[in-house]
């Protein structure tokens, strides 16, 4: 059956998280040593290239569920400021609905992205997102949705929206995806555990499935993150694919090959195809497979939302494009 021809019948999709402009440097200066993104110290560095893009997680997973067919709704904070302004305007262009966004005062997020080899070190001032909080929260979008995705939340306001949403979602029946950043595995564990805890389906990288179970490897994390009582669980790994672990069997998905040119907003694209492909009725390999196109059609790109695919483009992709060798 081909893809386009699965469906079934949802609602839509809230998603929940930052918004976040990116600076995006480039520079032949920079250096890596020992692990450590370095540049001269007390000097001035003229860079190659600095591009301004729309980034944050809730932002970069929004704009690739509308843009592949999902009705999305999200939940964030800007400043009232002129990046605010473009956010909404961008999100509006991707076909995101906005209805839920809040203007706060003060400055909205800012990241400095500085990209070495396709890899990224990203340097964050969260601003208005974190001021994001359960008062902004109106219940009656779960009337309008049937998922509900968490992603990268970090501040005490944050954390009481994150509950008042995962209490709300479970008494409507609500599907809970959670997809965190590192920062939130990194600054709120225990709060992480509790919505992983009451969440359908968990998906993360590597680094934070380590980091969050104490595992020292992936295969121990992902069986320790099972136990939390997900149906599914997704760790992603990179040009080595994702492993899953549902509740019938454990499997590998491999990557496709790409030329990679910036890895921002990856992971956000991956969660965004894998939602859309279970939202047309796929099971859990076919949905790795779709969110893994999804992904690779973004990181050949700058930037989080650049050139943005439909299903189209990425069922394309997929008829021609070859996966990486394990």
């Amino acid at each position: 059956m081909k893809f386009e021809e699965c469906t079934i019948n949802r609602k839509g999709v809230l998603v929940v998280g930052g918004i976040i402009v990116d600076l995006i440097a480039k520079s032949a200066r920079f250096k890596l040593v020992n692990d450590n993104l370095c540049f001269p110290f007390d000097s001035k560095i003229t860079l190659d290239e600095l591009n301004q893009d729309t980034g944050g997680s809730a932002h970069n997973l929004a704009t690739n569920l509308a843009e592949l067919g999902t009705t999305t709704y999200i939940l964030g904070s800007v400043g009232r400021d002129d990046h605010g302004e473009e956010y909404l305007r961008n999100l509006r262009i991707h076909g995101a609905i906005t209805k839920y966004v809040t203007l706060k005062e003060g400055l909205t997020g800012i990241s400095l992205v500085f990209l070495y080899n396709g890899e990224k070190t990203v340097l964050t001032s969260r601003g208005a997102n974190d001021l994001l909080g359960e008062e902004d929260l109106d219940l009656e979008v779960f009337d309008r949705v049937d998922t509900l995705v968490l992603t990268s939340l970090i501040s005490e306001k944050n954390m009481a929206l994150m509950r008042k949403a995962v209490e709300g979602a479970k008494k409507r029946g609500i599907y809970i995806v959670v997809n965190p950043s590192m920062s939130m595995v990194t600054h709120r564990p225990e709060e992480l555990r509790y919505a992983m805890q009451n969440s359908q389906v968990i998906i993360m990288n590597g680094k934070e499935s380590m980091l969050i179970t104490g595992e020292k490897d992936v295969d121990s994390a992902i069986k320790k993150l099972k136990e939390y009582g997900a149906e599914t669980v997704i760790v992603t790994l990179d040009v080595r694919g994702a492993l899953v672990l549902d509740d019938e069997r454990s499997f590998r998905v491999p990557a496709y090959k790409v030329k990679v040119v910036d890895t921002t907003g990856g992971g956000d694209s991956f969660t965004a195809g894998f939602i859309h492909a279970k939202y047309k009725g796929y099971s859990n390999e076919e949905a790795v497979k779709f969110a893994s196109a999804v992904a690779a059609l973004n990181i050949i790109t700058p930037g989080a939302s650049t050139d943005l695919p439909s299903e189209e483009d990425v069922v394309e992709f997929m008829k021609r494009a070859e996966p990486l060798e394990p």
